[in-house]
């Protein structure tokens, strides 16, 4: 059986609070992995790529960040926030949201921070940006792959499948073929899931050294 250790959870905000300490904890719990240096630099990059998202995102909240890592060198960094924003503030937050822009010009941290904030407005909205981008969002079980930290997932959306529908249509769409190519984040985790479960929002970035 393999064993998972889980650290404290930090309390961190999209106005900074708790960010360096996060950080902090990511550099010591991978340092106990004893890592490469280059390896031990791609986990606070992770890390400091989904800050970064949650510091754009436009509504004021909080989450938990924390790190499980496994005798298997898998890291995966966890960042939960609960959807409790009232009705009226949803829609107002919704509204103003709405650009008309094509989204699937977006760059895959825009559509990350999208579906992490619609997943704040709520799960009707997270069905909204689905129709809108038109790949991602899906049941778990949809998935095919075994347990992988969203079991509990009402939905999910996996960087992994998303590549997947993405490269299957790079003839036609070769813009968000070369969009990926160039992210951060695609070409360093090996996997980013978006898990909404009734009030709560959850982002996971996996990573196999």
């Amino acid at each position: 059986m393999i064993q998972k250790i889980t650290t404290e959870r930090i309390k961190v905000s999209n106005s900074g609070e708790g960010m360096s300490e996060a950080l902090a904890m990511t550099e010591k719990t991978v340092g106990l992995m004893h890592l490469t240096e280059r390896n031990r630099l791609r986990a606070r990059l992770l890390a400091e790529e989904m800050f970064n998202m949650v510091r754009t995102i436009a509504v004021d909240f909080s989450a938990e960040f924390w790190i499980e890592q496994t005798e298997d060198r898998i890291c995966t960094l966890h960042l939960e926030a609960k959807s409790a924003l009232d009705y009226a503030k949803r829609q107002e937050l919704i509204s103003a949201s709405t650009t008309g822009k094509n989204s699937a010009r977006l760059g895959i941290m825009d559509k990350i921070r999208g579906m992490f904030e619609a997943g704040l407005y709520g799960i009707e909205e997270s069905f909204r940006l689905q129709a809108e981008y038109g790949t991602g969002m899906f049941t778990y079980g949809a998935l095919g792959i075994p347990d992988d930290g969203m079991t509990d997932a009402l939905y999910s959306w996996s960087m992994q499948k998303y590549k997947k529908d993405v490269e299957a249509e790079k003839d036609d769409d070769p813009e968000s073929w070369d969009e990926l190519e160039k992210s951060i984040i695609a070409n360093i985790a090996d996997d980013v899931q978006v898990g909404i479960l009734k009030d709560k929002i959850e982002l996971i970035v996996v990573k196999k050294f």
